[in-house]
Order: C-alpha cells, then sequence, then structure tokens
C-alpha cells in the first residue's frame, strides 16, 4: 500500500477501501478522516455521544459507498467528505427533534394528568434541549444560503480556493499548485470569498433583525 501524509488525498487507498473486507486499508483510512469526521462534528455544537452516534452512521454509510466510489482529481475528497458529515448532522438533529417533540408531548398528557413533579422538569430539561437543536438547525440553512449567494456571485475557481484553504485545510502553496494558481491570487480569493460571506451573513442578520 503507497502511503502519502495526511494532508493529501491517496487515490490508491480510496479504491483499496473499495473492498470493505480490506482490514489495512480501512484502518489507515478511518485513522486519516475519523479525526476530521469528529472536528466537524464539534463545529456544530455536538456533544460527545451525539458525535459519537454521527461519526458511526458516516462511517456505516461510507462502507457502502466506498464499494462505488470514483475519486475525481479535480475536486476534493474532503469537501466530498464534508458535505456528507453535514448532512449525517442534519438528519441526526431532525430525527433527535421529533423524538423530543413527541416525548413532550406525551409527558404534557401526563402533567395534566396529575403526575410527579419530576416528570414535568425532565419534560422542561428536554424541551430546551429541542430548542437548541431547533437554532442549530436553523444557523444550519440559512448558512448554506449564505454561501450559495456569495459563491453564485465569485467565479468557480475563486470558490474552490477558498473551499480549499478554509474548508479542506490545504495549504496556499498546495492549492495554487492545484489549481494552476499563483499564490498571491489563492491568497486573494480565500480572503475575498470570506469578506463576502461575512458581509452576506451581515445582511442577513440584518434582515432578521428588522424583522423582530
Amino acid at each position: 500500500m503507497r502511503l502519502v501524509a495526511n494532508d493529501s488525498t491517496s487515490p490508491t487507498l480510496l479504491r483499496e477501501v473499495s473492498d470493505w473486507q480490506d482490514h489495512p486499508a480501512w484502518v489507515i483510512f478511518r485513522g486519516r478522516y475519523d479525526p476530521l469526521l469528529r472536528r466537524w462534528c464539534r463545529g456544530y455544537c455536538l456533544d460527545d455521544d451525539s458525535i459519537e452516534e454521527v461519526c458511526q452512521r458516516i462511517w456505516i454509510e461510507l462502507a457502502d459507498r466506498m464499494r462505488t466510489f470514483h475519486y475525481d482529481p479535480n475536486r476534493t475528497f474532503r469537501g466530498w467528505l464534508r458535505r456528507v458529515c453535514e448532512s449525517r448532522v442534519v438528519d441526526f438533529l431532525r430525527q433527535r427533534q421529533a423524538v423530543c417533540l413527541l416525548s413532550l408531548d406525551d409527558r404534557d398528557g401526563e402533567a395534566e394528568a396529575g403526575l410527579c413533579k419530576a416528570s414535568i422538569d425532565l419534560g422542561e430539561s428536554d424541551r430546551g434541549e429541542g430548542v437548541a437543536d431547533l437554532f442549530r438547525l436553523f444557523l444550519l440553512d440559512e448558512a448554506e444560503k449564505v454561501q450559495a449567494a456569495v459563491r453564485a456571485k465569485v467565479k468557480p475557481w475563486t470558490w474552490e480556493a477558498f473551499w480549499l484553504v478554509a474548508v479542506c485545510d490545504w495549504s496556499v502553496e498546495r492549492t495554487a499548485k492545484t489549481l494552476g494558481m499563483t499564490r498571491t491570487a489563492v491568497y486573494a480569493a480565500s480572503e475575498r470569498v470570506a469578506r463576502k460571506l461575512c458581509d452576506e451573513g451581515k445582511r442577513v442578520s440584518n434582515l432578521w433583525a428588522s424583522s423582530s
């Protein structure tokens, strides 16, 4: 098996994990990308138990999806994996919110029947977690809208340069070499998109404030 630096994609490794019984390849694959998945999950303010659950779901999904995955050297595997992670986080929060709402409905009925205060207090705690989950889902949805708005305003290579540097943790030098740009151009593109995202985020925040 050909090994490469941890910050670069190994097409050989991606081909080898298409066989889920290739244990050595999967050990390396998981060792390389599991820390990234967990870091991205922490970025969504999930607790340790939730991160463990989401990551388990992702690895089960990857065991199936990698069987037919075709690596495109013109794109970034980490970017694809991050989108998978984000989708699974959203699914997890929505499922947990649905369970929480059903649980609250049951507890509300019990409270009306005059059951113990401890049950009511637990319901209040779950209600707080449910509100937090809804808020996280709201932020994720709004972040996607902000990204889409900015992406539509810049050149494809400008967005790609920003994404590789800011999201995939690529160095400016590696990004420049991959995209055929100068390091100065990559840095300028990354900074430009970051400013536009900040401006668009502020614009959306002002709209929220004016409508409240």
